[in-house]
Parts: C-alpha cells; sequence; structure tokens
C-alpha cells in the first residue's frame, strides 16, 4: 500500500520562492507518491523515469517521460506518483 507524503521542502517553496527558495530536486521510488498543497503555477520536472500527475478537482491526468514538463494551473492538491524509479524537480511559482 502506497501512502501520500507531503514534503516539508515543497511546504517551504510555498511560502519562501521570494526568499531564493527556487526549486527542490528529488529521487523518486517506484510508486512513491507526492502530494503538493496549492500548487498553482508550479513546474513539475520529470528528469529521468516516468510520473503520473493528477489533480483533485481535475479529470485532465498527465503522464510526463524524462525531458517533460508540467505546470500546474489549478489551485487544489496535486499528486505525482513514480510510474518507475526516477528523480523528479518542483519549481515553484515566480512571486
Amino acid at each position: 500500500m502506497n501512502s501520500t507524503h507531503t514534503l516539508p521542502i515543497f511546504q517551504r517553496l510555498q511560502g519562501r520562492a521570494s526568499a531564493g527558495v527556487k526549486h527542490q530536486t528529488k529521487a523518486m521510488k517506484k510508486n512513491e507518491l507526492l502530494s503538493i498543497a496549492r500548487p498553482l503555477g508550479y513546474r513539475i520536472d520529470c528528469l529521468q523515469g516516468g510520473l503520473w500527475i493528477t489533480q483533485d478537482g481535475d479529470s485532465r491526468d498527465t503522464l510526463l517521460s524524462a525531458g517533460e514538463h508540467h505546470i500546474a494551473d489549478g489551485r487544489t492538491r496535486l499528486i505525482v506518483q513514480a510510474l518507475e524509479a526516477g528523480v523528479v524537480r518542483i519549481a515553484a511559482r515566480a512571486t
């Protein structure tokens, strides 16, 4: 069973983008989940592996392969799942 984790760095990104924190890179295990609250404008880059991205209340899901990115266009919680082991970079929106 998978559990969803809101990583502290992503929480800090939301409040500190103007303080110089611009992005965080994370290695993810296969099926690992990340949760990002209030993701509007965040950029999710798939650096290695594959990602599945879904957002609460939005029927559009996004699949990313290495080298592709997604920019969140909603304010509701966003979930990122690693479809295989890989690396993701989350960049905070500009303030």
